[in-house]
């Protein structure tokens, strides 16, 4: 195993914590995924940190599952953020180069970059969390992904910068660096699904993407090759977990199992199957009935039908919107049967598809880890790896050096849930 690379990046998401770890293998050129696990965390709601002491001992709790099945510690930790505290924009940039020789240099490319990012308006209260080169220009040619070495007098770059408020953010580096570790970076959740789940000719024709969470959807819009448009909202598929608990009056746990096990939101074309039994407990577990499968469909088809809804009229006033080909869902709510139709439907997309990262992509420990609620991590650390890819001339740092935190991470933890510090 290539130990001086082993990476870990961290979906923050709707209630849990869904983290891998892996490194680039050099041979294959795929990334292999060591080790994965998924843990929950009340202090967690919508991406944003609600309680410092749960995220810092579910960070905790995850590390130490990924370097105790890696054998080895960590180099790097990676962040995937998500949430309506993010906002997207598109910047220009502009630099002249005078030197006589007009040979652009690495030096040229920083400038203009933090050019554009100075002509980006970001609020007080916000600060950048991602920025992704789409194109450079020289001498007014575009397309070109990168200028180094080349001859011109002009420089130009268009980013797409995602900001996010700095509280929320303050609080996720404060959570971690309670638990004794630090961020190495922080990307946008959408913009390395956009890398991983979807292929080149989708990104140059045009594909909505779409991020179904539990507690939030992300979209973004791609075309000309790369992300030219993204959203948030706090709003995802626990709501038909919710729907479900409250109209078959069980409890959510068995509204979460009926979701997973016997849900769908688009009528089956075997009419027989709609009509199929399905046993519901009572929210006590003592009592059951049993219902039709059509009744569970009617609970949830409204739900996601809104959402859908909720999706097209916040890309209604995008011009490139109407010439979208395809569409392609994600996250754990794209595991629901019948959601591509019921896309196709409400989007008006002839083509739409279930995406996920690609076996051509990656080498798995566990088949485990290509299940819906990896695919953020995975894609935070294939985005990661194919944007700073290591050379293997300098050796990384490790995460956390200390032989005490090293080894006495669960005398920490049982102090933090003691009541020593007010718990």
């Amino acid at each position: 195993m290539a130990k001086s690379n082993l990476i870990a990046g961290l979906d923050i998401g709707s209630g849990k914590i869904t983290a891998v770890s892996g490194y680039m293998n050099q041979e294959t050129g795929k990334l292999n995924i060591v080790s994965g696990v998924s843990v929950p965390c009340a202090g967690l709601k919508n991406g944003i940190v609600t309680d410092l002491r749960q995220v810092s001992n579910a960070v905790i709790t995850v590390i130490n599952k990924l370097e105790s099945d890696a054998k080895q510690d960590l180099r790097g930790l990676y962040i995937a953020l998500r949430g309506g505290h993010l906002q997207s924009t598109v910047s220009h940039g502009v630099c002249n180069i005078s030197r006589a020789d007009k040979e652009i240099n690495p030096e040229d490319v920083d400038r203009v970059i933090s050019n554009a990012l100075s002509a980006c308006s970001v609020p007080d209260n916000y600060e950048n969390v991602s920025v992704e080169e789409q194109e450079f220009i020289v001498e007014g040619q575009g397309g070109i992904m990168n200028p180094e070495g080349m001859d011109g007098t002009s420089l130009e770059v268009y980013v797409y910068v995602t900001s996010g408020l700095s509280s929320p953010l303050s609080n996720l580096r404060k959570a971690i660096a309670r638990a004794e570790y630090r961020i190495t970076g922080t990307r946008y959740g959408l913009m390395c699904l956009s890398e991983a789940v979807l292929t080149q000719e989708e990104k140059d024709s045009g594909v909505l993407l779409i991020d179904l969470g539990g507690e939030t959807t992300s979209i973004g819009i791609c075309c000309d090759g790369c992300l030219q448009y993204s959203k948030e909202f706090d709003v995802g598929c626990d709501l038909i977990t919710s729907d479900i608990a409250y109209a078959l009056h069980t409890s959510k746990s068995n509204a979460l199992k009926i979701k997973e096990q016997e849900g769908l939101c688009f009528p089956r074309y075997n009419e027989e199957e709609n009509e199929e039994e399905v046993k519901v407990y009572s929210a006590d577990g003592k009592v059951a009935t049993t219902l039709k499968r059509s009744v569970i469909l009617d609970v949830i088809l409204p739900r996601m039908q809104d959402i859908f809804k909720m999706v097209k009229e916040s890309i209604s006033e995008i011009d490139i919107a109407g010439y979208i080909p395809v569409g392609v869902l994600t996250g754990g709510g794209s595991s629901m049967p019948g959601i591509e139709s019921l896309a196709s439907q409400v989007f008006g997309l002839k083509v739409v598809r279930c995406g996920g990262v690609s076996k051509e992509l990656v080498e798995v420990a566990s088949e485990d880890f290509l299940k819906p609620e990896y695919t953020t991590a995975i894609s935070l650390l294939l985005y990661v790896s194919k944007k700073e890819p290591s050379d293997g001339k300098k050796e990384p740092e490790i995460m956390s050096k200390s032989p005490i935190m090293k080894y006495g991470k669960k005398f920490f933890k049982s102090l933090i849930n003691s009541d020593i510090f007010g718990g």
